[in-house]
């Protein structure tokens, strides 16, 4: 996964160029025709009470979409009776039937899980989320008997004050293809679709998007906001809870990071700050070192260098020291050099040499292999998938001429020759991965 760094000071900004789909659900990225069968009824058979991944993936989805903590996803072994909760795949997420905001955004992503997509699959969503069963207002939605529809339930709760959702195990283990179809969608791709894009704020501090094409050119730009200052001094760009739109990191100068969630549909919400203690960082990248489908950050503090775990919507975990030396690289860039999921490093040295550390999907990198020379005549590299073929590129701006140029990916770190894809970036300051 690759990363890009960008500025933002507005709370909420719009992108043009996004198509806004009629209901608020969350974003969902674009996929082929093949689908998940139907999940087929699996009760509890164990006691396992840790949530799965796919739940915590499926709830976070919901959390940054409708900022609300969820009611639960476990439950002890020895509460009640036999239930999914028991083995860490069942959601219940609040939506209140007599409250008509809640219930409308019910109905929103009830109808979201359950549409025809554009490939004629019914039930799509849950079917690739791995739904095993929905309940809500004193009725259920079985996967197993899809056919007929909602049907009623009486069960000792109504579900009036929330939706409870139970997962097949492939769900919970996001072994379904929302998941492992997803992964090759871009995570830098603003839009949601399979070319990576690029942000640049301009000499006026407006901030542009110019779309990645699949001829590995740009597109005509479109403004996303003014107001784009040097208050905000580390940037970064990525999908931080795995629905395949990039949303927006950034430091401050006194040390705090921010947040801001791509909606899918043409906004970015400034949601609460995300943390404090970034002010030693020098440089930072945001790319997925783990291959979990969410964003970390990679900073170096002098000349180490850190791992930030993304825990989903812009929160990280406590950073890991995982390397020394860096203070000869001083900015570096992340990305996907293959496309098997998790990230890879590529820095300039002081003597203008492009090296690359290929990553283990553990935090820890390969040694460092030099794969360039001459980028001393270049500004700050920005690595992204630029043609969508699951291959990072790289993207920088010539500072002589102001002209911006693409290295075409080789798929082992490796670029292919330079090739001139725009000029007029005078002034420019494109995001840094």
């Amino acid at each position: 996964m690759k990363r890009m760094f960008v500025a933002l000071s507005a709370a909420v900004m719009t992108l043009a160029a996004l198509q806004l789909p009629a209901e608020a659900a969350p974003p969902t990225p674009a996929f082929g025709p093949a689908i998940d069968r139907y999940a087929t009824y699996v009760g509890q058979t164990t006691c396992d009470p840790d949530a799965k991944p796919g739940v915590i993936g499926f709830r976070d989805l919901l959390k940054a979409e409708y900022g609300r903590a969820d009611l639960g996803m476990v439950r002890a072994c020895d509460s009640g009776g036999q239930s999914e909760h028991k083995e860490g795949r069942a959601l219940d997420y609040p939506f209140n039937a007599f409250n008509s905001g809640q219930a409308a955004e019910a109905r929103d992503i009830i109808n979201w899980l359950l549409a025809t997509d554009q490939h004629g699959n019914t039930h799509a969503l849950a079917r690739r989320f791995g739904i095993m069963y929905m309940i809500w207002d004193h009725k259920i939605w079985k996967a197993y008997e899809a056919s007929k529809g909602w049907q009623s339930y009486s069960g000792a709760s109504p579900h009036t004050d929330h939706i409870h959702f139970s997962f097949s195990w492939a769900g919970a283990r996001k072994q379904t293809t929302w998941w492992t179809a997803a992964r090759s969608l871009s995570a830098e791709s603003v839009n949601g679709d399979r070319y990576d894009d690029v942000l640049a704020v301009g000499p006026d501090n407006t901030m542009r998007l110019y779309p990645g094409t699949s001829s590995g050119t740009f597109g005509g730009s479109s403004e996303v906001g003014p107001g784009w200052s040097s208050s905000f001094n580390r940037i970064g760009v990525g999908d931080t809870n795995a629905d395949g739109f990039a949303d927006i990191l950034a430091t401050d100068t006194g040390g705090a990071l921010h947040y801001w969630h791509n909606s899918g549909r043409g906004t970015f919400t400034k949601l609460a700050n995300s943390g404090s203690g970034w002010e030693t960082l020098e440089w930072f990248a945001v790319l997925d070192v783990n291959g979990d489908n969410r964003a970390d950050v990679v900073g170096r503090d002098g000349g180490r260098l850190y791992w930030y775990p993304g825990e989903g919507s812009g929160k990280f975990s406590q950073r890991l020291f995982i390397g020394e030396g860096w203070a000869t690289y001083p900015k570096f860039a992340g990305g996907d050099a293959d496309g098997d999921g998790d990230g890879d490093l590529w820095a300039t040295n002081t003597g203008g040499e492009l090296w690359f550390w290929e990553g283990n999907g553990n935090g820890t990198f390969s040694s460092g292999r030099q794969v360039g020379a001459g980028w001393n005549g270049f500004g700050p590299i920005n690595v992204l998938d630029v043609n969508g073929d699951a291959k990072a590129d790289v993207v920088a701006v010539r500072s002589s001429d102001a002209t911006l140029w693409r290295w075409t990916g080789q798929g082992d770190g490796t670029f292919a020759t330079a090739a001139q894809v725009g000029s007029g970036w005078s002034g420019f300051r494109p995001a840094h991965h």
